[in-house]
């Protein structure tokens, strides 16, 4: 029987890039499907599940890049793997509730009346 896990926040499909740090791990890639609880990433140096990495995000658009201490690898396929940020600290999960917001509307766009 397959588990049922509900997310913890709306998620957000998004291309941007990232580095990632970890033990001894240095890389960079392409994050995707960006939450308040985490994120997927493709990059170019394997990862291992447990993993603790260092972010910096480069949001399109926003001169500020998006850092985050801590991500926890869940899970690896190939190239691709995903972090959980755990507990964001208030700043870091503010900043990523802001990103998700300026991403929203940059791809929806703003209805112009007139």
């Amino acid at each position: 029987m397959t588990e049922f896990v509900m997310r913890k926040g709306q998620r957000f499909t998004t291309f941007a890039p990232v580095r990632y740090r970890g033990d001894g791990i240095a890389g960079e890639g392409i994050i995707k499907d960006l939450s308040l609880s985490g994120s997927y990433i493709t990059g170019n140096v394997s990862v291992s599940v447990g993993t603790v990495l260092a972010l910096q995000i480069f949001v399109p658009g926003d001169p500020e890049l998006l850092l985050i201490d801590r991500a926890t690898v869940k899970w690896v396929k190939r190239s691709t793997f995903g972090v959980d940020f755990e507990t964001p600290q208030p700043k870091e999960a503010e900043r990523i509730t802001q990103v998700i917001s300026t991403l929203v509307k940059t791809q929806h766009g703003s209805p112009s009346n007139g």
